[in-house]
């Protein structure tokens, strides 16, 4: 999967460069996010070209301890914007595709109710997702079945 003109999993060298922390966030990988964002002297909130963040990566492959991480830099003054949107209009949790990645945005102050470029909420694209699979006989696919439980769990916090 690709965000923001970077290809999570794709591997890294010793070598630190300008990519290397936004695929840090979408591998998972702290303390290489931690070391780049230093090296490279950028700020945790830092986006890309597109207003694509670390926060955006690291929701898009449900990297919790790198949103934990960086939710809790908001814990003395805010830092990280939750409610970033990258060039599409999207949100962290218009990325999300799991529920506890969700529950952590949300406990730190996403709002759910925000639409992107296209008018579409976090909901409204994620069943659209659903609904685009729906096509596909892999109900047992476990990324699907993530994708219903966050779809259901954005349901209930609706309202």
């Amino acid at each position: 999967m690709s965000f923001g003109g970077f290809q999570a999993g794709s591997s890294q060298s010793a070598e630190i460069d300008e990519s290397t922390p936004w695929v840090a966030a979408g591998d998972g990988n702290l303390a290489l996010l931690q070391e780049s964002i230093a090296k490279l002297g950028l700020a945790p909130n830092a986006a890309d070209s597109n207003g694509f963040t670390f926060l955006h990566a690291a929701c898009g492959y449900a990297r919790e301890d790198v949103i934990q991480w960086l939710l809790g830099l908001n814990k003395d003054a805010t830092i990280i914007d939750v409610n970033a949107r990258d060039g599409d209009g999207d949100t962290p949790l218009h990325h999300c595709d799991d529920v506890n990645s969700a529950k952590l945005l949300i406990e730190g102050g996403a709002n759910f109710r925000l639409q992107n470029s296209e008018g579409s909420t976090a909901l409204g694209v994620k069943e659209e997702e659903l609904k685009e699979g729906d096509d596909e006989d892999d109900d047992e696919d476990e990324d699907r079945q993530k994708l219903k439980e966050l779809v259901e769990y954005l349901k209930s916090i609706q309202g």
